[in-house]
Formats: structure tokens, C-alpha cells, sequence
């Protein structure tokens, strides 16, 4: 399916039944044994987690895989976006850290960041023009959960690496999530009194501006972007898409680059310019509650 910048979000398949997803999960483990050999066979590294197979495909079982990925993944592949498709995905009652198992097919191309200094001018242009055209047209879709709802795609709670434990909400409002963010404050995580005012005033500007709730990566990385002949063409890792304040697709991309790392640059061209004004309220949000917004 092409992408087209005017498709609305699509309607979200329906959660597969959970004897099927526990049978699928059953098969899942023992793919798990086919990679090893498949790896050995092709002198592959074997990744536990992202596991190679034959015939195009990939098995992804890692640390926080949920159904709320899949679904975040169908919608952004009907929408037409250079997305692995899903074959189906399994539950695993026993792996209470990796509860859910993808089976998906495998997208050609290497990371962004392994060639990006190899690319021309005209090829990085036309990547941040593509990646550009996936998020704006995805910030323009209406979300099912109402307009102020922060959820995930199935409207249940976020998983982000800029959150505790990886994990929170879903919240009604935009000032519900600030206060569960801030609520560690309460605890002297900062070093010092004298530190609390002006942190709390730093922080004061990201929170008191009202944001838009748009849907969101919530996890752009450039290993997540794949290139294939001068063009993007895979935009994976979706275990975090949901409904966010605008600014936290581009302050969670930039919250630790150094200004002169040339991903800094791609992200604020990308729209990050309009959040910059952020990045303090950022670190200042991680002082005042000792790391507990950093992500675990």
C-alpha cells in the first residue's frame, strides 16, 4: 500500500482471542530453537530477543513487547508506512517481563545511524523529507479515545523508556500525567532546598502550556529507521506509540544528544525546533525527581 499523507488513522483490528495467542505462543518457543539453528546455520549472531528466521521473518520477543504494539503497527502499516507486517502473535504466561511474542515479516535495509555519514546530501534530504511526511501525517489522526486522553493505540496505559519502570497511565488529561510525573518531587530527590525553586520554575514552563494530544512513535531513535537505496524503508519498534503531548515525540528524541551529534540536527529539522524551548524543564524534571522520570 502506498502512503498517503490524507489517510485517517484506520480502525484498530480486534485483539486476537487468548487461546489463540496462547497457541501461537507454544509455536512461538519452539521458533525459538529454529532461529539458533538457522543462526548457526547462516554464521548470524543470535539475538534472543530480535530472533532471525527463515524466509523473511523475524520473531520479536523482548523486554515489554505487549498486543499494544501490534495494534500500534497495523494501524501505521494500513496507513501505508514501510511497517513489518504482523503473521501473528503469541501470549507467554511464564515470561512475565516479555508476556507477548511477534511474528513478523523482515524489512529490507540497515539502520540509519550505520550509514547515515556514508549517504549524499540529496539522500539524507529525501530521508528526513519521508520521516517528516510519516510523523506529520500520523500527528494529524483523531484519536478514538477523545481528545485529551494519553493511552496507548488500544487506549490502555504507555510504555516509554522516559517513564518509571517503563509504564504508566492511561490518563484523562494532560495535567493528570504532569502530576504523576512530578510526584516523586514530594520525596528530596533533589540535592538541595535551595534547587527546588528554581527547578520547579524551569519545569513550570513545559507544564503550564496547554499541548495538543497527537499520536506518537514514542520512540525515535535512528536504529529504528532502516535504509534501503537512499530511502526509508522500515520504521519499527512501535512498543511505545500512543496518544502524547506533541512535544514528547521530538524532547524524548533529544533529551541526552549533544547539539553537535548530527541525529540532534535530524530530529530538530523533523519538527524538534518547536520544542527545544523544553529541553531545560527536561533535565530539570529528571533533577527534581533524582532520575525518576529517566527511564529504567
Amino acid at each position: 500500500m502506498e502512503f498517503s499523507h490524507d489517510l485517517p488513522m484506520h480502525p484498530l483490528p480486534q485483539e486476537t482471542p487468548y487461546i489463540v495467542r496462547r497457541f501461537w505462543g507454544i509455536v512461538h518457543r519452539k521458533l525459538l530453537r529454529l532461529s539458533r539453528l538457522y543462526c548457526r546455520w547462516h554464521g548470524i549472531p543470535f539475538d534472543g530477543q530480535i530472533m532471525q528466521l527463515p524466509f523473511g521473518l523475524i520473531l520479536k520477543w523482548s523486554d515489554g513487547t505487549r498486543s499494544e504494539e501490534v495494534l500500534a503497527m497495523e494501524a501505521a502499516r494500513r496507513a501505508g508506512m514501510p511497517v513489518p507486517r504482523v503473521i501473528c502473535y503469541g501470549e507467554q504466561p511464564d515470561s512475565p517481563h516479555a508476556p507477548v511474542s511477534i511474528l513478523m515479516t523482515r524489512l529490507p535495509g540497515r539502520e540509519l545511524g550505520r550509514v547515515y555519514e556514508d549517504l549524499g546530501v540529496v539522500e539524507r534530504d529525501a530521508i528526513l523529507n519521508e520521516m517528516n511526511a510519516y510523523l506529520s501525517s500520523m500527528r494529524q489522526w483523531k484519536s478514538p479515545w477523545g481528545r485529551e486522553r494519553i493511552c496507548s493505540s488500544s487506549g490502555t496505559s504507555i510504555r516509554s523508556v522516559r517513564v518509571p519502570f517503563t509504564k504508566m497511565g492511561p490518563f484523562e488529561t494532560e495535567d493528570q500525567m504532569n502530576d504523576y510525573l512530578l510526584f516523586p518531587a514530594g520525596h528530596d530527590a533533589y540535592d538541595t532546598e535551595e534547587d527546588y525553586p528554581s527547578l520547579k520554575k524551569e519545569i513550570e514552563k513545559l507544564f503550564s502550556d496547554k499541548h495538543r494530544i497527537v499520536y506518537t512513535h514514542g520512540d525515535l531513535k535512528h536504529h529504528n529507521i532502516l535504509i534501503h537505496e537512499g530511502h526509508v524503508s522500515g520504521f519499527i519498534d512501535w512498543e511505545s506509540a500512543g496518544w502524547y503531548p506533541e512535544y514528547w515525540e521530538f524532547t524524548t528524541a533529544l533529551r541526552f544528544q549533544r547539539e553537535d551529534f548530527w541525529w540532534y540536527d535530524f530530529v530538530v529539522r523533523l519538527g524538534g525546533h518547536r520544542y527545544t524551548v523544553y529541553r531545560d524543564a527536561e533535565r530539570a524534571l529528571i533533577a527534581l525527581t533524582g532520575g525518576w522520570c529517566v527511564g529504567w
